[in-house]
Parts: structure tokens; sequence; C-alpha cells
């Protein structure tokens, strides 16, 4: 058993000494090189130029997927957070969806809660909660866009950097350029006579073995480009999506915000009179009277007519009157009966309006309309 043990204990003390011996022959070659003194051995200029290509695309999709990210959830503070809430979810066995607070969501708060204040009687308090609605929806479109483009987008192209870039291509070139130089350093040892052709031939074998896996990552990488246009596509996709629904919710919030005003514009105005004042002290002639705050003090009659009150002037809602019937022909158009009132939306050419009327909405003829109020 002894023997043994002294038997491993020299191979491992041999295996040291012949790694720092190869170490400090590495060392020896790159201060030489860096001094000038010897030249390494030269690379492939198509190796070189697959490698300029693969460094400059990985650092592409590195900064498009951080300016992506800095697209969809702009706070870096917020976006730590949220990091750091999911590792320790992670840590805890949980899998809670962080989902990061949206602007438009705290929007759409903030009007829904005053329009409940206001009242459900004002048209003013109607088209606040109808735009804070218009906000919510606008948040989960957008959180809707955040998830695709993560799990579609940002997730593979992170996988793609750290497995094929990362783990692969660099690994195998710095194992690459540490046999080079290990090989370069035995050629000069060759030519003292302090290595032999054997240890000469073995560190070009590995040199060489390390250059081929490192050049076939790079093509593998280089040749999958159009995999990662198809990415691009797909999150030019998802913006497309986002933008066309956040369109069609914000023409939805438009309509009912005109027909809130239409009817703001149909109440009836209540006419503003001045208030009497109240006094708490009648003086009269005899005695000091302390009366009620609730009694008026008499006011002198107002020696001429009172000065006629401004209305503030409110732009007319856009809106026209039927002068025929009209019958749909399809979904996309508005039937219309004579003299019904039809608030504007758009006119789309010289031929056809947009219009809405009793929340039903289309397009109709501009021929069988008078416009009462012009857009």
């Amino acid at each position: 058993k002894q023997w043994y043990q002294r038997r491993v204990r020299d191979i491992w003390n041999r295996m040291a000494f012949s790694g720092f011996k190869k170490n400090l022959g590495k060392t020896t070659q790159f201060l030489s090189e860096k001094m000038g003194k010897t030249e390494g051995s030269k690379i492939d200029e198509d190796f070189t130029e697959n490698e300029r290509i693969t460094d400059a695309t990985a650092k592409c999709m590195e900064n498009i997927n951080n300016k992506v990210m800095d697209f969809l959830q702009p706070n870096p503070v917020t976006r730590a957070k949220l990091a750091s809430l999911a590792t320790y979810a992670r840590a805890r066995g949980t899998n809670t969806e962080m989902q990061y607070p949206q602007t438009e969501r705290q929007v759409g708060e903030v009007l829904t809660r005053s329009a409940a204040d206001i009242g459900s009687d004002s048209c003013y308090a109607r088209a606040a909660a109808d735009l804070g609605e218009g906000f919510m929806k606008l948040a989960d479109v957008k959180d809707s866009l955040d998830c695709d483009i993560k799990q579609n987008f940002i997730d593979p192209m992170e996988q793609t950097i750290k497995t094929e870039y990362k783990d692969n291509i660099l690994n195998h070139r710095k194992k690459m350029n540490s046999r080079r130089l290990d090989y370069d350093y035995k050629i000069s040892q060759h030519e003292k006579g302090k290595v032999t052709e054997d240890e000469l031939y073995t560190a070009e074998d590995k040199f060489n073995e390390s250059m081929q896996f490192a050049s076939a990552g790079m093509v593998k990488f280089i040749q999958s480009e159009e995999e990662h246009i198809h990415e691009m596509m797909a999150l030019v996709g998802f913006m497309k999506t986002y933008h066309e629904n956040s369109l069609r919710i914000l023409d939805d919030v438009q309509s009912s915000l005109q027909s809130a005003a239409f009817d703001a514009q149909q109440k009836p105005k209540d006419e503003i009179r001045p208030i009497a004042r109240v006094s708490s002290i009648q003086k009269s002639t005899n005695a000091v009277n302390i009366s009620s705050p609730s009694e008026p003090r008499l006011m002198k009659p107002p020696t001429g007519p009172a000065p006629p009150v401004k209305p503030t002037p409110t732009r007319p809602v856009p809106s026209c009157k039927a002068l025929f019937d009209f019958e749909a022909e399809n979904a996309t158009e508005l039937d219309l009966k004579e003299d019904d009132i039809i608030i504007l939306i758009k006119q789309v050419d010289e031929n056809w309006y947009e219009g809405e009327i009793n929340g039903r909405r289309g397009f109709f003829p501009t021929n069988y309309v008078e416009v009462i109020n012009p857009l």
C-alpha cells in the first residue's frame, strides 16, 4: 500500500511539473511575440475573416437584444427589481411570473378612479372612464407584446449567443490560441534539440484539431443567418400586431369620446346668476342686531342692467342629417333613416363618410346627408 501511494505521488508530481513546464513555455512564447523577438504561426485568412464576421454578428445580436429590452421595459431600476424577485422566486421553488408595471395601466387606473369620484351623471366622467378603459386595454396589449417578444425573440437569441458563440466558438478559439503558443514554443525548442519530433508532431496535431473545431463552429454560426433573419421577421410581426390592436382600441376610444362630447353639447345649460352675500350683522338706526348666518343681507337693487354672461365657446361635434333612407349592403356600411342625426368621424373620400349613430359605426354616402357641423 505504501508503495502504491508513493507511486501515485510520483506520477502526480511529474504531471504537475509537466503542466507547469508547459505553461511556462507558453508564457515564454507569448512574451517573445509581444516583445517582437519571435513571430507566431500564421493563421489562414479565411479563418481570420470568419472570426471577424462571427464576432461582429454576435455583438450585433447582443446590442439588438439589449435595445429591444430597453424598448419593452424602459425603466432599468424596475427591470433590476423584477430580475431580483424572479431569482428569489426560483430559489423558493415558485414560478410566479413578474409583470412589468406598464405606464398605460397606471394612467388607466387613475382615470377610472377619478371618473368614479365625479359620478356617472357627468358626461366628462363617462368620457374619462372610457379613456381609462382604453388605457387599460393598451396595457394588456403591451403585456402581450412583452411576453411574445421575450419568448420568441430575446430568449432564443440569448440561448444562441451563449451556446453557439460563447460556450462553443470562443472556447475552441481560446484552446486553439493556447495550443498554438505551445506548438510555436516547441518549434523553437526543437531547433535547439530540447524537444523530440514526436512531441512536436503531437503539439501540431492538437493545434490543428482546435483550429478545425473553431472553424467549423464559426462557419455553422455564419451559415445560420437565415434562422436569425426569421427571428427578426417574428419581431416585426409582433410589433405590427401590437400597433394594429392599439389603433383599433384608440379608434373605439375616439368614437366613445365623440359620443360623450355630443351628449354634453345636447345637455341644457343652466343660467348663471349672481349669489347674494350672507352677513351675520345687520345695522339699523337704533341698535345692532346679530342675525343668523342663513339670513341674507338686503342688497340694493342694481342701478343698471347686469352685464351679459359670455358663454364659453365650444367646438361643435361634427355631425350631419340624413336626407334619405340608406340601406347597408354589408357589415361595414351604416343603415340610415331620413332625418337621422349622425356623428361624423372622418371623410374617407369624396363619396363616403364614416360615422356613428346609436352606438353603430360604419360608412355611408356623402350625397345622402346634409352636413350640420363640418369636420
